[in-house]
């Protein structure tokens, strides 16, 4: 399920945070299917990354998500060890993430008309805003949102995330891909995500609301103001 619109941006973050993907260098084109119906989208690589492509043609490729658990193909700590370490060039004011929540909040077009999307919104690290996209779905808003990134080539300038929804350990392994160092979310964090955020070194906030949040991991990169 997922929201009409954005379907190049949300292909092109699909394949990033899938790993089939390292850049929009690795891509021939990304275009709808004109004779069946915009909801298709074509993808041609160049080649498969490092032969991953190839490799999982045995593997179940659908997205493994906390709703019903981690696939039995994959084992947890394949996500670790599949994922760099973020890098630790920025610090920022809790009042600056509570600025980057209300950005996301503000730019939410149609959960202001109707309640029912989730938003994610990619920030650099002074704060300025790179993508934002709303979907049904909070994972498809994150692909969308990296796939926006990656489209207009700024993805190392993304410092920070803010996110509408809770913290599961694949939005931790999406936000992890595109190498942020911050994520943020407005609702509660899993033991995974929180376990994942640690042994990658991304700071991970819950409950970011106002002036208020939990930090879980990394809180050196968070500023406290008076």
């Amino acid at each position: 399920m997922r929201l009409p619109g954005d379907e190049i941006a949300l292909a092109i973050g699909f394949c990033f945070t899938e790993q089939v993907i390292d850049s929009m260098d690795d891509l021939i084109t990304v275009s709808h299917c004109k004779d069946i119906s915009t909801n298709r989208v074509n993808v041609y690589c160049k080649h498969p990354r490092n032969g991953v492509a190839l490799a999982r043609s045995g593997q179940c490729r659908a997205p493994s998500l906390t709703s019903c658990g981690i696939c039995g193909k994959q084992m947890i700590s394949d996500l670790s060890i599949s994922l760099q370490k973020v890098q630790k060039n920025i610090t920022v004011e809790a009042s600056r993430i509570a600025a980057l929540q209300d950005a996301v909040f503000d730019g939410q077009e149609v959960f202001h008309g109707t309640g029912g999307t989730h938003a994610a919104g990619i920030f650099t690290k002074n704060g300025d805003l790179l993508a934002l996209a709303e979907d049904v779905g909070r994972h498809n808003a994150l692909d969308k949102a990296i796939g926006k990134v990656l489209f207009a080539r700024r993805e190392q300038e993304a410092a920070m995330i803010a996110l509408t929804s809770r913290l599961s350990y694949e939005m931790v392994q999406k936000a992890a891909r595109l190498g942020v160092e911050v994520l943020a979310g407005a609702s509660c964090a899993t033991s995974l995500a929180i376990e994942l955020a640690g042994s990658v070194e991304m700071t991970l906030i819950g409950f970011a609301r106002g002036n208020q949040g939990n930090v879980y991991t990394c809180p050196e990169r968070v500023i406290l103001e008076d």
